[in-house]
């Protein structure tokens, strides 16, 4: 906990109302996630004002509130009218960065060992990895859902605790300078960068770009820290071997210092070999994840969980939703759900995954639009649309703008997919997906958050035979 004194010295802000009774458990920006004892960061969005919501705060229990000063004198008049008693408010010019701020002063007083997971591809499912293997030796925490930008890692380092050994903190990025930005905060001693690809181009501009952003964390790193990479990426090693950083590769090459292989899946569990002698398992289907899985077991034995502590069925793990996710529907379709976020690295990953996975009816894949791709987003889409093209599936509906060019390539070079059908929305998409799924067919979805393709699963769900 973060005394409101230590805060107040921290922001050199005076905090009214002070009751030095409780003290700042951690921060929340949310009202319907906050505990109590919180403190609640009054932050302005485009859809809601937090500064609205500070009553409903003080109701859940925070112990104060951080709010704009220009907001400041509304917000007690309108707490005391609710009959509520305004205590520790902070009034500054702008919420979020002294949320920042006191982050990096409750860093500085701990001596968690922090480690950051950035990538362009499977940052979360390695994170999920790593505080999977170090938590059956140390007390770990790690990001909570998506809380990887400049508002969710100031929260997630207010919720490491003094008697944490570690904390995995994922750091995600659409522009230059944001790594760097979220690294100043977690100080890490480690770090996995995962692989690295086109991503958010509209806010990178590059593809050098994307490299040099994810590798701002290395002025954070010494160079006698353990850090993980992947085995194929030479551009990465290259910037690695100028910047004088130790690092560690991964994968499946001849060349990885952990090398996983023999990977295979059975019964619902991938199965793999690290280093030739261990082998391990996690449930689901993507055969893909074996690398990330590695990445997190490199660290983790680099970290004081040696590969000999570490449990060979992972079967009690817990993937994030959305991230080619299995489900057996109720009417006897299989759905894939891979819906959490796309780009060309990781929608070719998932149409190579899917391409192995047997099925008893037909094979179908629903996609949307690859967004931030930038100026070359176009050539994207039909790059895409030549992988589906090859992939020996039944059936290829998308909806979208961008993703009727990816359709196009398909109907121009598959002489396989006999059905590649674009549609307007995705409710016309559902209701052609009526009349072609039967029980047994097994459907991928893929595609950008901001497509929500996840609505197409509910669809899929109300299908009746």
């Amino acid at each position: 906990m973060l005394p409101y004194p230590d805060a107040s010295r921290a922001l050199a802000t005076p905090v009214e109302f002070p009751d030095e009774s409780c003290a700042i458990r951690s921060f929340s920006i949310d009202t319907r996630t906050l505990r109590e004892g919180e403190l609640f960061i009054a932050l302005r969005g485009e859809r809601s004002d937090g500064h609205d919501h500070v009553i409903e705060a003080f109701r859940r229990g925070a112990s104060g509130a951080l709010v704009q000063k220009k907001r400041q004198d509304g917000v007690v008049k309108a707490l005391r009218q609710e009959g509520l008693t305004p205590r520790n408010i902070f009034a500054v010019e702008d919420p979020a960065a002294a949320m920042a701020l006191l982050a990096r002063h409750y860093r500085d007083g701990l001596s968690v060992k922090t480690i950051v997971i950035t990538g362009s591809v499977g940052k979360t499912t390695t994170k999920e990895f790593l505080h999977f293997l170090l938590r059956q030796k140390y007390p770990t925490l790690a990001t909570e859902g998506n809380l990887n930008n400049h508002l969710g890692v100031p929260i997630m380092i207010s919720r490491i605790k003094p008697d944490h050994a570690f904390a995995v903190l994922e750091a995600g990025a659409s522009h230059a300078g944001e790594i760097d930005y979220l690294a100043s905060m977690i100080r890490p001693m480690s770090a996995i960068l995962t692989p690295i690809g086109p991503a958010h181009l509209q806010g990178f501009g590059t593809l050098e770009n994307v490299y040099r952003a994810k590798t701002e964390v290395l002025r954070y790193l010494s160079t006698d820290s353990p850090m993980v990479v992947p085995d194929h990426d030479e551009r990465l090693h290259q910037l690695l071997r100028d910047s004088g950083k130790r690092f560690i590769r991964a994968g499946s090459s001849a060349r990885a210092d952990y090398r996983f292989s023999d990977v295979r899946v059975r019964n619902g569990m991938v199965r793999f070999k690290v280093n030739e002698t261990s082998t391990f398992s996690f449930p689901g289907q993507a055969s893909f994840l074996a690398l990330n899985a590695t990445l997190a077991i490199a660290l983790a034995d680099q970290l004081g969980v040696s590969i000999a502590e570490m449990p060979p069925e992972w079967t009690d793990l817990e993937l994030v939703s959305g991230r080619f996710c299995e489900t057996v529907l109720p009417n006897g379709i299989r759905v894939i759900d891979d819906s959490y976020n796309a780009s060309p690295l990781a929608f070719a990953t998932a149409i190579e995954a899917f391409r192995k996975i047997t099925a008893n009816g037909k094979k179908i894949l629903v996609f949307a639009d690859m967004l931030e791709l930038g100026a070359d987003e176009v050539c994207y889409h039909r790059e895409i649309g030549e992988k589906i093209a090859l992939s020996g599936i039944d059936a290829a509906y998308a909806f979208g703008d961008r993703s009727r060019n990816s359709i196009d390539v398909i109907r121009e070079r598959s002489r396989e997919i006999l059905d590649a059908r674009h549609f307007s929305s995705a409710d016309d998409l559902v209701s052609a997906l009526g009349k072609l799924l039967r029980p047994g067919d097994l459907v991928l979805l893929k595609g950008s958050r901001g497509m929500r393709v996840e609505k197409v699963l509910a669809g899929i769900e109300r299908i009746g035979f």
